[in-house]
């Protein structure tokens, strides 16, 4: 397909948009900013290649502008195989479809017929896989596509193969893979519906067992209800005796749990005496220790107050030594301020000698440069307007080669006139004298020739056998006129001028070559404006350093740095000084003789503070119960204790006898016993019960057991047959798939020729790929060193995508020439590195030389090195045309 046009209007936020005349092949690079509309004009082609007018799809009526009650319209003039048309579409509002053929044979469609025409020429006429691998969408770019499923790559590949591989998309393979798709997935699983042949099996058998089981079952049934009888005989018989052991026992334990009780409650009450003879120890000794307390806070206090006279004398001589360095410190930063602005002035006196002769120095190089630029000019102005090249000396050879060797054919073929006369007489031949040799001339005749004897006019007419010399002098005529139609391309009078007129452009070239490459290597990659700013710049800085350190005039540089080290030098003493001063003062800003005053005054402060609450509280506590009656109830405490103690120890001799635990226990195991026998009564009886059910319900089993068994068997021999098909296909379908895999192996070759001449020009003569079965990149390597696909960069992957459908475009090529289709690049290359663009805007050059390539882009600077046929803004496409 090659696009001619296509106008959009009405669709999304295009109101509208003419793309016309565009080259069949070559780069047309549309560039816009986001939002511009490129996404919608790539949506527009797909949808007027895609969908009917009629057409109420979600995509569609995304395609109505937001705001406006209008139809999306597009209209597309394209070639497709033999057809030349124009399809025009409306849909939503008023859906029209309008298809107009011009070749090969005139035709109008409207409606419904001009939607099924256009994708009748579609279908048989465009490879629309093809189209699509071609049309690479920005975020849609796939290194991993596979090639070898589209049918125009796979007849490409075979036929440059060259050994006659055969088709792989024939109709028996696609009727193989219908049948082995009935019963087999892609993963050579079965299909659902030949697995239920086996469940169907299994569930067949597992019917059968379970009846075969519950058969089993039966018997066993009869014999557990005969013992489950005995079982309630056995039970009943047992109890009485029981239950009378189960309540002596019971009463054994009551007894011996009462004693223990009363141990219990003694011992809890020798640990309460405990407690409270605790109590009184613990009243003994907290008073002993607030009465510790207050001795040790007056120590405290007296050795305090010695302090806090010596700390004051030194808090007043450290204030004092403190204010003497604090002068001597203001006064070195004086110092240092004027050094600094000192050193300030010499580094601008320096700075401003540096700072002449750099202009000095750009201002030469700007004459020189300047005069080099005047030169190019010049000669670029003196270049001729149709320079003479060797190619158009060879073509005026060849054609005046052609000219002498038609006329000598001429000479041989024409007839002639001999015509005798008096010496030096003459004819006119088509108005040239002829003169006579010796009385006589031989003079060419063809059709046509007109010769004048005298006052007599003869025009020769040959017979219509007779056309040899006729056809030499058209040809003859027809060379002269090429030969003189060249020499007007080249406004050159002769062959001989052409050449001298060659030698004379070639010399001017190559002087004009080497002015551009002085004035180049004088302006160092920059330009004359640029430069002028430069030394306008340095002028500026001149004036304002001037100013800023006047009457610096007769300094040389050499003066000014050693200034500037004077200078630093003396800055840098001052500064030493300054630290030095600051350094010693550094101690006494701390001022820690006031600090430790400032602490001994507050610690003196709260520990009398401290004394004179522990005196309060010590009185506190006596008035509230004096030491005596402390004493006193300690000894009460103690009394109650030993009694308290006594009581306990007797009881717990008493219940240790009786030995409660085991009472309780033979207790329990009477109750447990009791509870056993009559539990194994009600389990045998619920049994009895149950079996009875079971062997009522089981009846009949034994025949639904003979019929499950027949069924079975009937689900084994169905899956039997269906299974012998299944393989069948099964092993059609591999052996097909191994020939077309070995086919398909046998044109990687061209395929991976085809992408490694693109690649090369990337990563270099030694890159090769190794591809899947469906000839999809699976790894690439450079230097020896393989990369799977997934482990490659972002950009390297972009870039193979793209490097993909230019091998494909060649390949798929009808004589290597064109591609079918055109190639679609939608915003790529965003993560290429500078090099590697500029190499992929080579390789976009090379195809546009043989396909029709269109790229939309954000950053048209990505493509400025592509020998583009078209470079066109997308918001200039939607200003109105007339």
């Amino acid at each position: 397909m090659r696009i001619h046009s296509l106008n959009v209007a009405n669709f999304r936020g295009i109101e509208h948009l003419e793309l016309s005349d565009l080259p069949e092949t070559g780069v047309v690079v549309i560039h816009g900013c986001n939002e511009a509309g490129k996404s919608s004009v790539l949506d527009a082609l797909d949808l007027v290649l895609r969908e009917r007018s009629t057409s109420k799809k979600k995509e569609v009526k995304a395609c109505a502008p937001v705001g406006r009650d209008v139809a999306p319209e597009v209209t597309l003039a394209a070639t497709v195989g033999e057809y030349d048309f124009t399809i025009r579409k409306r849909w939503l509002k008023s859906p029209q479809s309008e298809l107009t053929i011009t070749a090969p044979r005139p035709r109008k469609l409207t409606g419904r017929e001009a939607d099924d025409e256009l994708e009748r020429i579609l279908e048989t006429s465009m490879d629309r896989d093809l189209a699509a691998t071609l049309f690479l969408r920005q975020g849609q770019l796939d290194p991993g596509i596979a090639a070898a499923g589209i049918p125009s790559i796979s007849k490409a590949l075979e036929a440059a193969a060259g050994d006659g591989a055969g088709a792989e998309d024939t109709e028996l393979m696609a009727a193989v893979e219908k049948e082995y798709a009935r019963y087999w997935t892609p993963g050579a699983a079965p299909k659902a519906g030949y697995k239920e042949l086996f469940h169907a099996v299994d569930a067949a058998r597992e019917d059968r067992d379970r009846l075969k089981t519950q058969v089993a079952e039966l018997a066993r049934y009869v014999d557990e209800h005969a013992r489950q009888v005995e079982q309630v005989a056995a039970a009943e018989a047992e109890l009485p005796q029981a239950r009378e052991e189960a309540a002596a026992r019971a009463a054994e334990a009551a007894e011996a749990a009462q004693l223990l009780q009363r141990a219990e409650s003694a011992g809890e009450q020798l640990a309460r005496e405990l407690v409270t003879l605790q109590r009184a120890e613990q009243d003994i000794a907290a008073r002993e220790t607030v009465r510790e307390r207050a001795t040790e806070l007056e120590r405290q206090a007296g050795e305090l107050q010695g302090r806090v006279a010596p700390a004051r004398e030194a808090a007043a001589a450290e204030e004092t030594k403190a204010a003497e360095l604090t002068t001597a410190r203001d006064t070195a930063k004086e110092a240092v301020a004027t050094a600094r602005e000192e050193a300030r002035r010499a580094g601008r006196v320096r700075e401003l000698v540096r700072v002449r002769r750099t202009l000095a120095s750009a201002t030469e190089q700007l004459r020189r440069a300047e005069e080099a630029d005047a030169e190019v000019t010049e000669l670029t102005a003196a270049a001729p307007e149709r320079p003479v090249s060797d190619k158009d000396v060879r073509a005026l050879e060849a054609a005046e080669t052609e000219v002498a060797l038609r006329r000598t054919l001429l000479d041989a073929a024409a007839a002639r006139l001999e015509v005798a006369g008096p010496d030096g007489a003459f004819v006119r031949v088509d108005g040239a004298e002829v003169a006579l040799d010796a009385g006589k001339a031989s003079v060419p005749v063809v059709d046509g020739t007109e010769l004048a004897l005298g006052d007599f006019t003869v025009v020769f007419r040959p017979s219509r056998a007779d056309r040899g010399g006729q056809d030499a002098a058209e040809a003859l005529t027809k060379a002269e006129r090429e030969l003189q139609e060249l020499l007007e391309a080249v406004r050159c009078a002769s062959v001989a001028e052409a050449r001298t007129q060659r030698d004379l452009h070639a010399e001017h070239a190559a002087a004009l070559t080497a002015a551009r490459r002085r004035r180049d290597d004088l302006l160092s990659g920059k330009d004359v404006a640029m430069m002028r700013a430069e030394v306008a710049a340095l002028t500026a800085r001149v004036a304002e350093l001037a100013e800023a350190a006047p009457g610096v005039d007769g300094v040389d540089e050499a003066a000014a740095e050693a200034n500037v080290d004077t200078q630093e030098v003396a800055l840098s003493n001052a500064e030493r000084e300054l630290e030095q001063a600051e350094a010693a003062l550094r101690p006494y800003l701390e001022r820690p003789a006031a600090a430790e005053l400032a602490r001994v005054d507050v610690l003196a402060e709260a520990k009398d503070a401290e004394l004179a609450a522990a005196r309060a509280e010590l009185a506190k506590a006596e008035e509230a119960q004096p030491g005596d009656a402390l004493k006193a109830a300690l000894e009460a405490a103690r009394a109650a204790v030993a009694e308290a103690k006594q009581e306990a120890d007797a009881l717990a001799e008493a219940a240790r006898a009786a030995h409660p635990e085991i009472a309780d226990g033979l207790a329990q195991g009477a109750a447990n016993r009791v509870a056993s026998l009559e539990q194994r009564h009600a389990d045998a009886r619920s049994k009895i019960t149950e079996l009875a059910g079971r062997i009522e319900i089981a009846a009949g089993v034994a025949e639904r057991a003979d019929r499950a068994e027949a069924a079975l068997e009937k689900a084994k021999s169905e899956l039997e047959r269906t299974t012998r098909r299944a393989e069948a296909a099964k092993l059609l379908y591999e052996t097909m798939r191994t020939h077309r895999d070995a086919a398909r192996a046998k044109y990687a070759a061209p395929f991976n020729q085809a992408l490694r001449k693109h690649a090369r020009v990337l990563y270099g003569p030694s890159v090769d790929f190794t591809f899947g079965d469906a000839l999809d990149i699976t790894e690439r390597t450079v230097d020896g060193t393989p990369i799977p696909l997934a482990e490659l960069s972002g950009g390297t992957k972009e870039q193979l995508a793209i490097l993909a459908r230019f091998a494909i475009a060649d390949v798929v090529s009808a004589s290597g020439d064109t591609a079918p289709v055109p190639v679609v690049v939608d915003d790529a290359l965003g993560a290429t590195d500078p090099e590697r663009l500029r190499r992929m805007n080579v390789l976009f050059g090379d195809v546009g030389k043989r396909a029709q390539v269109l790229v939309f882009t954000c950053f048209p600077q990505r493509f400025d090195m592509v020998d583009a046929a078209q470079r066109v803004a997308i918001d200039d496409l939607k200003l109105p045309r007339g």
